[in-house]
């Protein structure tokens, strides 16, 4: 059994080798024209050997041989001034995983004739070295090849693997400065998995100078280079340079590149590239679906040979950690699975995470195999908001039996009014993002503070805003936001105090909060409706004079009526406004100060008496008592029948002509 497989091994190895040997027989014997501009002039350049396909690449996994970097079609320089012709050849992951043992070996060769004839470059030159430096003696164009071979010297040169780069040109002339400067990299997204042979962690920066001939030195630097930094390579420099990522990092590192011109002058530019582990943290609404997207790009379509040889898988991993296999691809439909869409999602979703896992199947019938596999990306799922405002409003100077926490009566000027809410956020992780708070006030309201969450505001955070259409000040408090996990409620008190009330009129408002939720939707939720009655809190008395009419002299002996416009029910004598918040008893006087007399000081016989009910009393001189309130009554408007109240007796002196006047001095007092 142990000679059967020897043999077997020796089977295998010999097939290698004569295919080895005639992929690299028929190499030689094919041509291929390549064209090089050289300034303005376009040449027809012959290569030595046709140039290996652009490589096809799987998120930046190499399936088949070539050139990661090739060397750019020309490079412009000065008599004098090297410049590096920067390369990196490579083999697909099928070449790597099956000769291991496999080193690379560099072979440069030139033409000065646009290749009629071809020589290879000595070692003492820099022809074995991956990076080819050139140092042009005079001005003039020279055209190079590179030649990259895989082998090891037990498979010995039959089994080598050739990749031919393209053709470059040097073209050495005066100083040419450049007017603008352009950054690029082959990859936007670099892998952070270090050493694994699958992973693609490096890419390479380039200068595009304008003019395209511009022959500056150009420099490179990186703002954060413990996420990526370039290659340490005494030979990393020129217009291009490699970057490699380091392991584990996460972030963006920018790319400055500066050129400076042969006269001195400097021109710059800047890129960036993200490094990580292949996927991104995902953070939807629930019910919604999320996507994971494996980064790196896929280059060429001729994968035939990968058939059978590539399998992607999709794990996910519950708030415990438990492990489940949620998709996975079969042999030929690889391509189809670079993403990964999640069901509708609930919040039992939230906290959850998922991970991609690339397998490789090489060697003899596909029986060995290598993996990949990405970051744990989470899942958050963020529920839309669910807001209660449970609001009141306190006025903390006068009470009245019939308020309540909603509902506000006899509220006047000077009062200190407060007005409360708790925000509460009712659903599981819901958030509200430039969240406001929002309560109507009478338009002449002052604010005396502003509390949020028993912390006093800094007037900048809140405003007021007059609302015309309603005839109110809307005072709007920002900074209400809430997270979804530690921010779940707010509380609110403002202090403020009544000013500019008039006359009696209601306010009827409605507070509420809004702001945006996690996909960007307006959202707001209404508080409770709130009542304020506003009143004047005062007692006015507006008295009327009394007109008697006219008497002879032979009116003696007798009553005189008020005019009509002073009897009831058509006016009163005394007008009251009794608009006391605290309604203590009050009584009522009067009193008549002087006699009537006329303008030359001629005095009436007569006398006003206080008459009810058949009853009178002389007020001249006499504190008459009118009427009487108890506590917590209205002082009505005081008026009377024709035959009650104040009337004017004449007695039966001889009366002198003329027009007759006295003063009724009311006092109103609060009873004890």
């Amino acid at each position: 059994m142990k000679q059967h497989r020897i043999k077997k091994m020796l089977l295998v190895w010999s097939c290698l080798i004569l295919f080895a040997a005639i992929a690299v027989w028929m190499g030689k014997n094919h041509s291929v024209v390549q064209n090089v501009r050289a300034d303005d002039e376009e040449i027809v350049v012959k290569p030595m050997e046709k140039p290996n396909k652009d490589v096809v690449k799987f998120l930046g996994i190499w399936l088949t041989n070539g050139y990661s970097l090739q060397p750019e079609n020309d490079y412009y320089t000065q008599v004098g001034q090297t410049v590096i012709i920067r390369t990196s050849a490579g083999r697909s992951v099928w070449s790597v995983l099956t000769g291991l043992l496999d080193s690379p070996h560099y072979r440069w060769y030139k033409t000065t004739d646009a290749g009629e004839t071809w020589s290879a470059v000595p070692e003492s030159e820099g022809g074995y070295r991956m990076n080819f430096p050139v140092t042009p003696k005079e001005i003039g164009t020279t055209w190079y090849q590179l030649d990259t071979q895989y082998w090891n010297y037990l498979t010995g040169w039959l089994a080598k693997t050739h990749i031919y780069s393209q053709v470059t040109a040097v073209h050495a002339k005066e100083p040419v400065n450049a007017s603008d400067l352009k950054i690029t990299t082959d990859d936007d997204y670099l892998y952070n998995l270090g050493d694994n042979v699958l992973a693609n962690n490096n890419t390479y920066v380039h200068a595009h100078p304008t003019p395209a001939d511009a022959n500056g030195e150009v420099t490179y630097s990186v703002d954060k280079p413990e996420i990526a930094d370039f290659a340490t390579d005494s030979e990393n420099g020129g217009k291009t340079t490699q970057l490699i990522a380091k392991k584990g990092a996460v972030g963006t590192v920018v790319i400055t590149g500066v050129m400076k011109n042969p006269n001195g002058s400097e021109m710059r530019a800047q890129t960036s590239v993200r490094v990580g582990g292949g996927l991104d943290d995902q953070t939807v609404n629930i019910g919604d679906t999320a996507t994971y997207t494996m980064y790196g790009d896929t280059v060429g379509d001729d994968d035939s040979e990968n058939k059978g040889k590539i399998t992607i898988e999709w794990f996910k991993y519950d708030q415990k950690g438990k492990k489940t296999t949620v998709a996975q691809s079969n042999n030929t439909n690889y391509k189809d699975y670079i993403s990964y869409t999640t069901p509708p999602t609930t919040m039992d979703d939230d906290g959850t995470q998922y991970e991609a896992k690339i397998t490789f199947k090489y060697g003899t019938l596909n029986l060995q195999s290598k993996t990949m596999t990405t970051n744990k990306a989470n899942l958050t799922v963020i529920n839309k908001p669910d807001i209660t405002v449970n609001n009141s409003v306190i006025n903390t100077t006068h009470d009245v039996q019939d308020n309540d926490e909603h509902n506000l009566n006899d509220v006047s000027n000077d009062d200190l009014i407060t007005y409360k809410a708790e925000l509460i956020e009712n659903s599981d992780r819901g958030v509200l993002k430039d969240g406001y708070y929002v309560i109507p006030m009478h338009k002449n309201t002052n604010i005396l503070n502003v509390k949020l969450d028993d912390v006093i505001l800094d007037s900048s955070k809140y405003s007021v805003i007059e609302d015309t259409d309603n005839g109110t000040a809307d005072l709007v408090i920002s900074g209400i936001d809430f997270d979804g996990v530690n921010i779940r409620n707010h509380s609110i008190e403002v202090d403020t105090k009544v000013a500019g009330i008039t006359d009696a009129e209601t306010l009827t408002y409605t507070p509420y909060v809004y702001g945006n939720s996690n996909s960007n939707e307006v959202y707001m939720s209404k508080g409770i409706t709130e009542k304020i009655n506003y009143t004047i809190d005062g007692f006015s008395v507006s008295i009327n004079d009394l007109n008697y009419g006219s008497v002879n002299a032979f009116n003696t002996k007798s009553l005189q009526y008020r005019e009509d416009e002073h009897n009831l029910p058509n006016g009163n004598v005394v007008e009251i406004d009794d608009r006391r918040r605290e309604k203590t008893g009050k009584k009522a006087y009067v009193t008549q100060a002087t006699p009537l007399m006329n303008e030359n000081g001629d005095q009436l016989s007569s006398s006003i008496r206080y008459y009810e009910n058949g009853n009178y009393t002389n007020i001249l001189n006499n504190k008459t008592f009118i009427k009487e309130t108890k506590y917590g009554e209205s002082f009505d408007s005081i008026g009377w029948q024709k035959k009650d109240g104040l009337l004017l007796f004449l007695d039966d002196i001889v009366m002198k002509p003329g027009i007759y006047s006295s003063t009724l001095t009311w006092v109103f007092e609060d009873t004890v």
